[in-house]
């Protein structure tokens, strides 16, 4: 019969870790010699488990037990459930040994470098907590986020999937800033003195970029077919644009950047943007948090201060803009 909330208040944090433990040794036997019980006490569990959630978990066989339907689809919410509770046994610990609590940040490339040192010198002068930053993939970040290895995601929302359509139930969004791409090149490149560039040349030129999976390298892609150009192949291929701003700065080949970690390398003498207009939709950056965390103090103040950071970032370059220096 179908469970319900009273006949679930009586799961216990054992029973959760039985399934997973069920999945990944196959049977109840080796399930049981990891969780250092009997194998009696093991399926005595799972019949009370079955029990208590009104479906079937697993199928027996002599071969051992399989997963049903059921299971793979409260997999997920499980082992985000365990690794919270991994993390709160960690900050107990870090409390009892007079250390403060650990915000875990998974942030994307250009906002680390665009606005994260600020924000977190803002959240550590308002009295915030540890910070351990993770540098990945937008969906990488978002995958590990929503299995509770994470407490929030500074990115881009990652292509539409069937993954993220079902989670987005489980996620809140704050939009922190929205970023523009331009096109770039070392200071001593050709290009970099010349005037209306078209996309014909462009694409015969060589390329270094980020993965095809990158959503600055996408955007890109973008621009060339909404002028009626193949896109380039890039001659190197790189798993950051820090990488490929690095590699034009001594070099003849091209890239493609957020505009604002573009404009602090051009500052620097490192390397010029090129006055290409690409018309492409600007990528919204979010703060990105699971919504039962939403109560977390340490995330809101956290959020505060990366807010805070876009501001005074953006007067800046308004600043900036007035007085001459070169945005673009």
């Amino acid at each position: 019969m179908p469970h319900s909330p009273m006949a679930l208040s009586h799961l216990k944090f054992r029973h959760l870790l039985l399934i997973e433990s069920l999945i990944e040794q196959g049977t109840i036997h080796k399930a049981a010699r990891q969780l250092n019980i009997s194998q009696p006490a093991a399926t005595a569990m799972l019949n009370d488990l079955e029990a208590l959630v009104g479906v079937p978990l697993f199928v027996r066989s002599r071969q051992g037990v399989t997963p049903t339907g059921q299971t793979q689809a409260l997999l997920g919410r499980v082992r985000t459930i365990l690794n919270e509770f991994d993390e709160l046994s960690a900050v107990i610990g870090r409390v009892a040994a007079g250390r403060s609590a650990l915000l875990r940040v998974g942030v994307v490339p250009q906002a680390f470098i665009a606005y994260l040192p600020r924000a977190i010198d803002i959240f550590r002068q308002a009295g915030g907590c540890a910070i351990r930053t993770q540098e990945s993939t937008a969906r990488q970040l978002l995958d590990m986020l929503i299995a509770g290895e994470l407490d929030c995601v500074i990115g881009r929302l990652p292509n539409a999937s069937s993954a993220l359509a079902q989670a987005s139930s489980q996620l809140s969004f704050v939009n922190l800033y929205r970023e523009e791409i331009c096109i770039v090149v070392g200071p001593q490149n050709a290009a970099a003195s010349r005037r209306g560039i078209s996309y014909q040349d462009l694409a015969r030129c060589e390329w270094v970029m980020q993965r095809p999976d990158s959503a600055v390298r996408g955007a890109l892609a973008e621009a060339f077919l909404r002028h009626g150009v193949q896109p380039p192949e890039p001659v190197v291929e790189t798993s950051t644009y820090i990488q490929n701003l690095a590699i034009v700065a001594q070099s003849n080949l091209f890239t493609v950047a957020p505009r604002r970690a573009a404009a602090m390398h051009q500052e620097l003498g490192l390397v010029r943007i090129l006055d290409v207009p690409l018309d492409v939709v600007p990528m919204q950056v979010c703060l990105i948090r699971r919504k039962a965390s939403s109560r977390d103090p340490s995330l809101a103040l956290f959020e505060k201060a990366f807010l805070e950071s876009v501001s005074i970032g953006d007067e800046s370059a308004d600043h900036s803009a007035m007085q001459g220096t070169p945005q673009r």
